[in-house]
């Protein structure tokens, strides 16, 4: 019994279809590449920024009144709520989930610093003063914002409509926002995996 040798039409054509096959992957991506691209949804719940904003050196002081330096904020990743006024219901609610969601980043909460950032100081008396808000929210960082240029740079840097959440890296770059009210659902996935995939700790 003979074995039918292959004709050289189809050794040719068996060359091209694998040459096809490896090439077209570099093909369709170059195109896409070209074309500019993107997928319509990505990943991440919150809108990233980009560019990033940079916070500035200055501009903070302590719920005390004592200065408080960007460096000192440096290091962690924060969690932001800017309010302007008081820090009504509405931001007393958000400063909870804010809390739930840090605790819920189990042994990586350590990497992560929750942070008020107030403008325009109100001295309501039916407003918790800005020290009993670190006591009723344990590991809050709460802070003010001065009334000079460099403050104007903080309100510029974390700039948004209502009472939305930041998102800032370790260096200092305001990266995703999230838009009010907030999913602090979505807020916890992006923070997982921001905390998993990054190189800075």
């Amino acid at each position: 019994m003979t074995t039918a040798l292959p004709t050289p039409n189809s050794s040719r054509r068996t060359l091209l279809l694998l040459a096809a096959l490896f090439f077209l992957p570099f093909v369709i991506g170059s195109g896409l590449f070209w074309l500019d691209w993107r997928p319509d949804k990505f990943g991440n719940q919150g809108e990233l920024l980009q560019p990033p904003r940079t916070l500035p050196a200055s501009g903070l002081r302590h719920a005390d009144g004592r200065p408080l330096p960007t460096a000192e904020l440096l290091g962690k990743w924060l969690l932001v709520l800017p309010v302007k006024g008081s820090c009504t219901t509405t931001c007393q609610n958000n400063l909870q989930q804010m809390l739930q969601v840090h605790v819920a980043l189990n042994k990586e909460k350590n990497r992560l610093q929750r942070v008020l950032i107030v403008s325009d100081v109100s001295d309501s008396a039916n407003d918790p003063p800005m020290v009993e808000l670190q006591r009723l929210f344990p590991g809050l960082l709460v802070a003010t914002v001065q009334t000079n240029i460099a403050g104007e740079a903080w309100i510029g840097a974390l700039n948004g409509s209502g009472q939305e959440v930041f998102i800032v890296d370790p260096l200092g770059n305001v990266m995703m926002r999230y838009a009010d009210p907030t999913d602090m659902r979505g807020v916890l996935k992006d923070l997982e995996r921001l905390l998993k995939y990054s190189w800075i700790r």
